[in-house]
């Protein structure tokens, strides 16, 4: 009876609030969450919920989550030291099952094809672009953020050295060359990159295959493609050629 009475007194332990989805906004059940320093993990119900016991008001946690076939996450949360204590929501990334580029659907992710990067050269020049419009779409909204999936063997050094780029292309049908006799036009018929290339950053997760790519600040509508080595933008016609095969594609895709 006292212990009851003690436990009546006392109230419940206070507990956090924590709700985890994937990135497309359904619940994920069974995902484990942990509290850094902690030994207990919880788990969460059939609507991605879990109340995690051991934080303390007035104070800063840093918590875990994750379930296999997902990238884990982690996360940052300042309690109060009065009121009602917030909620906090983690979204999770699907792991991808092979490597590639995927752009975020409303349910599911959509794999971006590689297309071989084809070359035309003259005797004073070579072009490098891509012949068919590309079948991969990605929805954006203008000025905010775009974030796609890149699962790579390789580590970011390693990645580094690869000098990934992305560009926005232009379909050209013609090109302007200029020899000794003067202007002509030669038939070209290639997606070609512009001069300049996009800033992106490319942040590592909790898995060592996995990372995000991030434009910062969007893409307006039209193709773009990512593409190494900036062969692209190559202007020898030798380029393709000391590649090997699977560093001769590009990965488009338009951005609607």
């Amino acid at each position: 009876m006292l212990s009851l009475l003690f436990a009546v007194a006392c109230g419940d332990p206070p507990a956090l609030s924590v709700q985890v989805n994937d990135v497309f906004g359904t619940p994920v059940a069974d995902a484990q969450v942990k509290m850094d320093g902690a030994t207990d993990t919880f788990a969460t119900d059939a609507g991605g919920k879990a109340q995690v016991l051991g934080a303390s008001a007035g104070s800063t946690v840093e918590l875990m989550a994750g379930k296999a076939g997902y990238i884990h996450d982690f996360a940052s949360l300042d309690i109060p030291a009065e009121g009602e204590w917030p909620p906090l929501t983690f979204s999770l990334y699907p792991e991808p099952t092979e490597p590639g580029f995927y752009s975020l659907g409303k349910e599911s992710y959509a794999h971006l094809a590689a297309a071989k990067i084809e070359s035309l050269a003259t005797e004073f020049t070579t072009w490098h672009g891509l012949k068919d419009h590309p079948a991969s779409t990605v929805t954006a909204k203008a000025g905010e953020p775009l974030t796609l999936v890149f699962n790579s063997t390789l580590r970011a050094t390693e990645l580094k050295r690869q000098d990934l780029r992305l560009s926005k292309l232009e379909y050209k049908e013609t090109a302007e060359v200029t020899g000794v006799l003067g202007a002509t036009d030669v038939e070209l018929h290639l997606w070609v990159a512009d001069a300049s290339d996009i800033d992106y950053e490319l942040k590592g997760t909790q898995s060592q295959d996995d990372y995000l790519i991030v434009v910062g600040g969007g893409l307006e509508p039209g193709v773009y493609a990512f593409h190494a080595q900036g062969v692209m933008h190559s202007t020898e016609a030798d380029t393709l050629e000391k590649l090997p095969a699977e560093m001769q594609v590009a990965f488009p895709f338009e951005v609607k």
